[in-house]
């Protein structure tokens, strides 16, 4: 059996590192191959991953201002435990696992200089400037003239990003890729909120905006500024923000200076996700930008229609009827208000979501989805 050696260097815990474990999960039951872990020390993942499979921890030190002295240190230490796992495990196949373009760098480079085959999996593939870097254009010319070259190959989430990369980077590599899934516990809960009790118009509607609360990649200051501009919304919706982030100080300033608000929007730390998605009746995504948000799936899976901005990460997935053009508020609370005006398109767009997740995200989906992926990767090795 090949063994294969995932990388990830991140400090946080967030929707990759949930996918990369969910992925050497999968790998480990299935006996495709023995899957390793890399990872910085004292993590979520590490302490996660320990159950599942060896992991050989490295301190990547603490976030500091831009040094030269100290990134080639945090680099000398990452090629020395990455050369130790090399020898002693022999891998197939390194995959590093970066969430978005260039944030995770020391991983590729060091797989690079090693001689490994590497495969980069970036879940969030958009360009720089639609992320809104600063430094856009240089940061693109790096990508497209030495950083685009360093892997042997990439990985998305979606043929859909994959081919909008393609154009843009003009990456030449193979691009495979590997759909999101959500936990094997959340996959149990199947329909809970189209079957506890459908749909039934009420005097509001309950909209959810779950998960972190970030301003420019979650679109929330373009839905704020909406929700300040339009104050008639109030008669029909409730818009519940739940989570966690920096934009929870200008939600909360935003109702201290337009009081409208405080009727019909409110904030709440996060909590288990299934439990409030069960609680409202349509998840909205106004995101400028994605990877394929984990909560979306895991509204499809409970049976909970989903508005979300038409995007590569979200256009598989949802009905088109559910999507609305980046930024275009307007057109969001319009699809809402279908949703809210007709129990019947409801409940189909309940149902069809929870045929879209069976097909496109399972367990049984991802299952054949790892199978395959290994094969290619065996393959192009």
């Amino acid at each position: 059996m090949s063994t294969w050696l995932f990388v990830d260097l991140a400090q946080n815990f967030g929707g990759h590192e949930v996918m990369i474990l969910r992925w050497i999960e999968e790998l480990a039951r299935a006996g495709a191959a023995k899957p390793v872990l890399m990872c910085a020390s004292g993590t979520r993942l590490a302490s996660m991953a320990r159950a599942i499979c060896p992991v050989t921890e490295v301190d990547i030190g603490a976030p500091a201002p831009r040094s030269r002295w100290r990134a080639a240190l945090q680099m000398l230490r990452v090629l020395r435990v990455m050369a130790a796992a090399i020898w002693r495990w022999r891998p197939r196949a390194v995959v590093v696992g970066e969430g978005c373009l260039m944030a995770q760098r020391h991983g590729l480079l060091a797989a690079f200089v090693l001689r490994q085959y590497v495969v980069l999996y970036v879940p969030l593939v958009a360009t720089f400037d639609e992320m809104g870097f600063s430094d856009a254009a240089r940061l693109e010319r790096r990508m497209k003239r030495f950083y685009g070259k360093l892997p042997s190959a990439w990985l998305t989430i979606t043929e859909d990003q994959a081919a909008e990369f393609r154009e843009w980077s003009k990456v030449k590599q193979p691009i495979y890729c590997l759909p999101n899934t959500v936990s094997s516990a959340v996959e149990a809960r199947q329909g809970d909120r189209i079957q506890r009790d459908g749909y039934a118009p009420a005097a509001r509607t309950k909209v959810l905006v779950l998960g972190r609360l970030e301003s420019r990649q979650k679109g929330l200051d373009l839905l704020l500024e909406y929700l300040i501009g339009n104050p008639g919304l109030g008669e029909q919706f409730e818009v519940h923000f739940v989570g966690e982030g920096p934009f929870s100080d200008e939600l909360s300033a935003a109702i201290t200076a337009h009081p409208h608000l405080a009727g019909y929007l409110t904030t709440t730390p996060w909590r288990d996700a299934i439990e409030v998605l069960c609680l409202h009746d349509v998840l909205l995504l106004p995101s400028r930008y994605e990877g394929v948000p984990l909560v979306m799936l895991e509204a499809m899976a409970i049976g909970l229609p989903v508005v979300a901005s038409d995007l590569p990460g979200t256009r598989p997935y949802l009905p088109g009827n559910c999507l609305f053009p980046v930024g275009d508020l307007r057109g969001a609370f319009e699809r809402l208000r279908g949703l809210r005006e007709s129990p019947a398109h409801w409940r189909e767009v309940a149902a069809e979501n929870m045929r879209a997740f069976r097909a496109q995200a399972s367990g049984a989906a991802f299952n054949a989805a790892v199978l395959r992926l290994t094969g290619l990767v065996n393959a192009g090795r």
